[in-house]
């Protein structure tokens, strides 16, 4: 074999290494934490549903989204949604923290990668997700 065929072997098995690594510790990734802190990507809405009714709405799920409830602190009306690693991501966990606001609730919706991932597939994901967030809420 000439150097770049083995160059490109050994690159070829460092990036599944990489991969299966990056997959295991996403698979192993635990969102509570976000119940405390919020990511550093972060959409908000208002609605006019009170903190209580909008954590009741989101208890069920997200419209449309295969996302599960991972924690949620009902309390300081906090919870964690994660979905799961796809061909395209690692899967993410979607931070919700509802504060009232006037006659309603500011939601903001954080998402972070279950393992090492930004860019476009970020933010298209965090969109659909927001999209799910309003159409559960009515908003």
């Amino acid at each position: 074999m000439d150097g770049a065929v083995t160059g490109a072997i050994i690159g070829g098995a460092i990036g599944l290494i990489y991969a299966g690594f990056m997959m295991l510790k996403a698979k192993n990734a635990k969102g509570e934490k976000y119940l405390n802190e919020m990511t550093r990507r972060v959409l908000t809405l208002e609605t006019p549903l009170s903190p209580d009714a909008v954590l009741a709405a989101l208890a069920g799920g997200v419209k449309d989204r295969p996302a599960t409830l991972e924690a949620s602190d009902p309390t300081r009306h906090r919870l964690v949604f994660t979905d799961r690693a796809t061909m395209t991501t690692f899967g993410f966990f979607y931070p919700i923290h509802v504060t009232a606001s006037g006659s309603g609730s500011k939601v903001d919706v954080g998402i972070v990668s279950r393992g090492n991932q930004w860019g476009p597939l970020v933010t298209k994901a965090h969109n659909i997700f927001l999209d799910g967030v309003k159409a559960t809420l009515g908003a």
